[in-house]
């Protein structure tokens, strides 16, 4: 009989994962089930009844949802992410259910966004336009405008995402810091950028702030009052991170002291319920969450977690990218060749 996948999605479609699994020559061994279901809302026993697997696009496990993961006999949860906070990864890992995500599945849309963002703030686009459908046509409206050559864009912290940003930058004749603690001079100089000494100095240096760390304990509020204060008062701060890296509050209060200039953000705390304050601010941008968003994109998440499931499912071996060998160990699958 073929492993039934609860293929657990914002639109529940599983038309395109139809045709990737037949590439993978495993067709006949997946049934995907199709649930669409509403951003965060987690399954409910009855869906996840019977299958072995789950694909999860903004699909929490954490609470309760552990214990009916487990109940229902689901092996292996494969979150079409890269970041996890949304999993409760050691309840999982307790109850013996593998789970992955993807990392670098959107690399590259990521960093072009990123570059979107910067480039918007630096030339005024959206500023610009809001002047015009307010009925003005002001080319030097609000603040003065420089080139990209000669200016510093700071990392923090350098994955695949900031990794990817540093040649578009450097096509721009931009200098590229980046403060990232594991990193050695010698690797940042390898990609074509810089190492900041700390998080401080890069502040200090940078034209351009641009967020790439993960959201664990030490990054939540990476950014507040103190580091804003660090900032040149004509930088800009890009946020296509995590949006609880920011101190949303004094981002606020720097942008109506005239601390920093301007700041583009794709993500921000509470997306369900946003603070009105930061998002409606003159001098930011929101885009909301879209990022990643690409149909190359969203063929990587598909593929990335269809083989996690086959692999542990039909192959039985483990997955690429699991997050908890504990688990791989506690199902005695065979290593990946």
């Amino acid at each position: 009989m073929a492993h039934r996948i609860l293929y657990y999605t914002l639109d529940g479609d599983c038309a395109r994962a139809r045709e990737l699994l037949d590439q993978l020559d495993a067709a006949r061994d997946i049934e995907l089930i199709g649930c669409a279901h509403e951003p965060f809302v987690p399954p409910t026993a009855r869906q996840l009844e019977g299958c072995e697997g789950m694909i999860g696009e903004f699909a929490p496990a954490i609470k309760d949802t552990v214990g009916l993961i487990a109940d229902a006999g689901v092996r292996i949860v494969a979150s079409m992410s890269i970041g996890l906070n949304h999993m409760d990864i050691e309840g999982l890992t307790e109850r013996g259910v593998i789970v992955t995500n993807c990392p670098g599945y959107c690399a590259e849309d990521v960093a072009t966004h990123t570059v979107a963002l910067m480039l918007d703030l630096m030339r005024k686009v959206t500023f610009s336009n809001r002047d015009v459908l307010a009925g003005g046509w002001d080319p030097k409206v609000g603040y003065e405008a420089y080139r990209t050559q000669g200016r510093t864009l700071g990392l923090v912290f350098f994955g695949r995402i900031a990794r990817a940003v540093v040649p578009i930058a450097r096509s721009l004749g931009m200098r590229v810091l980046a403060w990232a603690p594991t990193k050695s001079a010698e690797e940042l100089a390898a990609a074509g950028c810089e190492r900041a000494d700390s998080l401080e100095a890069l502040l200090r240096a940078s034209d351009v702030v641009s967020l790439h760390c993960p959201l664990i304990p030490q990054t939540r509020n990476l950014i507040g009052a103190r580091e804003l204060a660090l900032m040149k008062p004509t930088a800009y701060l890009i946020n296509t991170a995590r949006g609880e890296v920011v101190d949303e509050q004094a981002l606020v209060d720097a942008l109506d002291a005239g601390r920093i200039r301007a700041a583009g953000l794709d993500v921000i705390a509470h997306e369900t319920r946003p603070d009105r304050r930061l998002i409606d601010h003159p001098r930011v941008v929101v885009t909301p969450h879209s990022a990643y968003d690409s149909v190359e994109a969203a063929d990587n998440l598909r593929i990335m977690s269809l083989e996690a499931c086959v692999d542990v499912l039909v192959r039985g071996m483990a997955p690429a990218y699991a997050v908890n060998p504990q688990a791989i160990e506690a199902q005695h699958l065979a290593p990946r060749p």
